[in-house]
């Protein structure tokens, strides 16, 4: 094949069509875009890195007079190009692509400093095909052509780096967030597979390559300083990363530092409609129910769907008015929340290469990423507590009912509540019954609870590291070799994890007090909580009181780790077509764990919990609370008054005060070892006209999986009267019993006996082993023409949590429900959720149909129909009545939680992109992938229980980057679209992300080509993220999120060579 020169002429017929595909965008509905200023990162020299594994990613043959070891062959721009501009650096991109065997998408190392991203999954959101979800603005996870992030495979140097969050539980997805953007060389995303290749990227493979001193000239690097900030909070953090590569005269040996620091305060605002249930009379369970689940159409889900659908156990609900309402959704609690997040990402690097011969190189690597994070959340919310669903005679006591409802145009959504406290001596807030005459007591007269004050302190952090040796052998002749050992290992999680709630109201002098008399909710328009206006003024006052049962800590400690060791070797032949023949081996152990923790607060000297033992803890004095409003008003939400916790205040008091002890669950741990086992072979050939590989892998894989699952018994939660009442903390302080309780409060049980609690244990050991062929072909055409078929087998093992998530096994008594009915609880029975262990790999079968023109210099059009078959996808699910093993015993459970294998998914698109330059300096890079997935079958064991689409599934995404460059300048506008998005399951139905559009711009100027200065804006259109349950309707919104508009900054100088 001939490459174009870069001085080739361009044919008008060229132009025109590279005119007609910057339209493309349009075609598609997309909408236009404008330019402006953003941002850049540096790069040092530029490096070529092998990977890990011989690659065959070049047409070129590999020959015994210029092989080297580790590397069939090398893209030969980037060995002697000297990236010097974006353009440069994203036309080497195509060639690498066009040169590969594979189909593989490249960002070398100034293109990823140049797009406006601070990690390696913002930079890849602008790649065809991939979904990125978000946490704080930045990306975290990554998803490929409609499948999981679980699914796809996350490599460092050609081998798996381990993982871990600031406080989720275990995963096999990447967490993105560890990773700074600019400390890597280049990124590799193979979508289809190679024998060469590790298993467990179905969706595709992420390779991140790293620089290499005996790569670099010596005293080369760069240090940039950035300053970063958001519109919605008003601190400038900095931001610093620099590398220092050196190697000595002989070229024998070399060392690279190279660090990152980046600080940053971010606010996300979210609006939350959460436990979504379906409320009807008489309609307890589907086998009674007289007015089934509808959607908007007034239609029935279908057997498949509604014994997973959540019912309001207590029916319909009646307002102050007397009107009744059944039939319809509602969220059981509706909640605004402001998040203060102090995030530190912190990445160093070590490597040192040593050659000792002209044929031997040994190169050893250490890398140390980490995150820190201090969360402070604020949440303003209504429950649905003590709806009264009874007559209204009788739903005139202590449960205050709304003062009406409103719903969607198919009246079958509730849309909005008010919920307003009658003035004294009238209805529900009277010591007589106003329908019946009967006398109540104070306690028992309705009071306001809410807006409900709660939210979380945490200080979190999550920690991967990696370490690895890795040895190159050429001697000149056919037969190359290399090995690789080494250790990844990561753990994460919070030292504090801590959550409070309150109340505004208090019980004083033998009445209750409120402190708010009005709270409202409604999803029509923005979402808007409202509440009486002096609500703060008046909790400061004393009109307040801590909710006891809903203050306390627990968290989860994560680790994760692998060992690994593997060898390869190449053979290459001397004859015309067949270039070399790889083989080799790899074993991989791997370990993953997670714990459960409690930290708890004793009255001193005793071993009682302070919500039962000091009269004083419900007490709210005034420094528990903030002194002023956060700002309310936001694009997520519009309030009206948004009170707040001081939560560093509280829990300072509450160490002080109390006992504080760390409380470990050692029975509460789940854990999963695997030991993988993996052998290759994959021949690489050319014939001038015809390149690829054919191969084939074979991986033997041994689980041990240990599950802990929680039993809990609930019994009567409180004191109760002699008529059976539930009794309130008197003024005295004093419970029933003669024992101390916080007056206003409910008079608690102890602890010990209220809940039961013990542990149980599951195990299992299996294997599996599976053939895993595939082959890459790639056809050389006239007139610059690719045309490219890959076809494969593909394996990925069940995410972590899902086959080892710590369960939850809970009786919940007729006494409980008595007691907490009013708060939703369940009817009684038995609930629970866990892992399951007997969840199958994921396998796929896939194919790719792909064709490419390189009509100019630094210009393309392709397109890519490719098809993916998935089998034992996992999905979550929750089964009423169905029984699960209790410590050896089959019981039934009410509802049970779990995730599930789907029988068999596909995944079936197209991917078309573009990119042209223009002499002047304007130039453009445009992609659309339009995906769509069946719904199939999810089976539990042998049964099926429901159907759903593949999770992390969008409909479409999109990209396109307008930018000019010229004289130093670069300006750049990126528009990034993904459609509706498959998120999972809940309250039975599924949920989905709402088609999402954000654009960024970045710019930067070199005034010597040592000294550059850059500016970006991510997130310009100050884009939200909003997901929603159902496909019949939007309107069941789940959350809205804004995480703010981003502005960074910097200044970069490059020393020694410079880049």
């Amino acid at each position: 094949m001939t490459h174009l020169p870069h001085v080739a002429t361009r044919k008008p017929l060229y132009v025109a069509l590279a005119l007609a595909t910057l339209s493309f965008g349009g075609c598609m509905g997309i909408p236009a875009i404008a330019f402006a200023a953003q941002t850049s990162q540096p790069s040092a020299s530029p490096a070529t890195t092998p990977p890990t594994a011989p690659s065959s990613d070049s047409k070129k043959a590999k020959k015994a007079d210029d092989k080297k070891a580790g590397d069939t062959t090398k893209p030969t721009l980037l060995q002697t190009v000297v990236v010097t501009s974006f353009r440069q650096s994203i036309d080497e991109n195509m060639q690498e692509k066009r040169d590969s065997n594979a189909i593989v998408e490249v960002i070398n190392a100034q293109n990823i400093s140049q797009f406006p991203a601070k990690n390696i999954a913002d930079a890849l959101a602008h790649v065809p095909g991939v979904v990125i979800s978000r946490d704080a603005g930045e990306g975290k996870t990554v998803s490929i052509r409609g499948l999981a992030p679980e699914l796809t495979l996350t490599e460092l140097n050609g081998n798996y780096v381990a993982s871990a969050d600031t406080s989720d539980s275990l995963s096999r997805s990447f967490n993105y967030t560890l990773m700074p953007a600019n400390m890597f060389s280049d990124i590799k995303l193979y979508k289809s597979q190679e024998a060469r290749l590790d298993e467990g990227g179905i969706g595709g493979v992420v390779d991140l390559q790293t620089r290499r001193p005996l790569e670099m000239k010596p005293n080369d690097g760069f240090i940039s300083v950035d300053a970063a900030g958001a519109d919605n909070n008003a601190k400038t953090k900095p931001q610093v990363s620099a590398l220092w590569s050196w190697r000595n005269k002989a070229q024998t040996f070399g060392v690279l530092i190279a660090g990152s620091y980046q600080d940053r305060q971010d606010t996300d605002d979210t609006a939350n409609a959460s436990n979504w249930h379906w409320w009807s009379n008489n309609c307890t369970s589907f086998a009674t129910c007289t007015q089934p689940p509808v959607n908007v159409h007034g239609q029935q889900f279908g057997s498949a769907v509604e014994p997973n659908i959540d019912l309001w156990p207590g029916g319909g609900v009646t307002d102050q008015a007397g009107n009744s309402y059944s039939g319809y959704w509602m969220p059981q609690q509706f909640s605004t929340s402001e998040s203060q997040l102090d995030l530190k990402t912190k990445g160093a690097q070590v490597t040192m290469q040593f050659k000792p011969s002209s044929s031997f190189l040994l190169t050893g690597n250490y890398f140390r990423f980490e995150r820190d994070q201090t969360q402070i959340t604020n949440t303003v919310e209504i429950p649905e507590w003590g709806l009264p669903t009874d007559t209204y005679a009788n739903q005139q006591g202590n449960l205050l009912a709304p003062n009406g409802l409103t719903f969607d145009p198919s009246h079958t959504i509730v849309t909005g509540a008010t919920y307003v406290l009658p003035p004294s001596g009238q209805g529900c807030n009277s010591l007589t019954n106003p329908v019946t005459g009967t006398a109540r007591q104070a306690v028992d007269v309705c009071s306001s609870q809410t807006p409900w004050l709660t939210g979380n302190y945490s200080v979190e952090k999550a920690l991967s590291q990696s370490v690895n040796l890795q040895g190159e052998w050429d001697g000149g002749g056919n037969l190359s070799a290399s090995f690789n050992v080494g250790r990844t290992w990561a753990t994460g999680g919070p030292s504090v994890e801590f959550g409070m709630a309150a109340k505004p109201r208090n019980f004083v002098n033998g009445q209750w007090v409120d402190g708010s008399q009005l709270s409202a909710w409604t999803l029509s328009g923005t979402p808007t909580l409202t509440a009486s206006p002096n609500t703060l003024q008046n909790m400061l006052a004393g009109e307040g009181q801590v909710d006891l049962g809903s203050t306390g800590s627990n968290y989860i400690d994560t680790n994760t780790s692998q060992n690994f060791a593997q060898i390869d070797f190449t053979y290459a032949f001397d004859s015309s077509w067949m270039q070399s023949l790889q083989f080799g081996l790899k074993y991989r152990d791997n370990r993953a764990e997670q714990e459960n923790y409690e930290i708890r607060w004793y009255c001193p000297g005793t071993t009682e919990q302070f919500q039962t033992c000091d009269p004083n803890a419900g007490n709210l004095p005034s420094g528990f609370l903030e002194p002023y409003l956060l700002d309310g008003h936001n694009l997520a939400f519009n309030d009206n008054i948004f009170p707040a916790i001081n939560f560093p205040a509280y829990y300072n008091y509450l160490n002080q005060t109390y006992d504080r002890t760390v409380y470990p669950h050692p029975e509460d741990k789940s854990f999963i070892g695997e030991q993988i086992s993996a052998a290759y072979v994959q021949a690489n050939f050319d014939t001038g006209t015809i390149r690829g590989n054919v191969g084939l892998r074979f991986v033997s894989t041994e689980q041990n999986i240990t599950v802990a699952d929680e039993i809990t018994t609930n019994n009567a939660v409180y004191y109760h009267s002699p008529q059976g009442a539930i009794l309130i903390c008197p003024g005295t302080g004093v419970n029933i019993a003669g024992g101390p309780c916080a007056p206003g409060d409910f008079e608690y049980l102890p602890q010990e006996q209220a809940v039961v609690e013990s542990f149980t244990n599951s195990s299992m050991n299996k294997r599996y082993n599976k053939l895993l062929p595939s082959f890459n072909l790639a056809w050389s055409l006239p007139d610059d023409l690719m045309l490219r078929v890959a076809g494969s087998q593909a394996l990925a093992r069940a995410n972590y949590t899902d086959l080892a998530q710590l369960g939850s096994l809970t009786d919940d008594t007729q006494a409980y429900y008595d007691d907490r009915k009013q708060f939703g609880a369940p009817l009684p029975g038995w609930y629970g959720s866990g892992a399951n262990i007997d969840l199958k790999p994921f396998t796929a079968t896939q194919f790719d149909v792909a064709g490419e023109w390189y009509y100019a210099p630094e210009s393309v059009v392709g397109v890519d129909v490719f098809q993916k078959t998935v089998k034992n996808f996992v999905v979550p699910v929750t089964v009423n009545n169905t029984i699960v093993d209790v410590n050896g015993t089959p019981t039934p459970f009410m509802s049970y939680s779990t995730n599930a294998n789907g029988r068999s998914g596909t995944s079936r698109g197209v991917e078309i992109y573009t990119q042209h330059t223009f002499p002047i300096g304007i130039g453009y890079i445009a992609n659309y992938t339009l995906n769509k997935t069946n719904e199939t079958a999810v089976s539990l064991g042998d049964t099926q229980v429901g159907k759903s689409e593949l999770i992390g599934s969008a409909k479409y995404a999109a990209n396109i980057s307008l930018f000019y460059e010229k004289n130093g300048l670069l300006l750049r506008a990126t528009s990034n679209w993904t459609g509706r998005t498959m998120e999972g399951l809940s309250s039975g139905l599924p949920m989905y992300m709402q088609p999402y559009n954000q654009i960024d711009l970045n710019g930067d100027y070199e005034f010597t080509k040592h000294l550059m200065v850059n500016a970006s804006v991510i997130n310009l259109t100050r884009s939200t993220s909003r997901e929603y349950l159902g496909s019949d309707t939007a309107d069941r919104l789940y959350q809205l999120e804004y995480a703010g508009r981003q502005y960074y900054v910097g200044v970069t100088y490059k020393f020694g060579d410079g880049g």
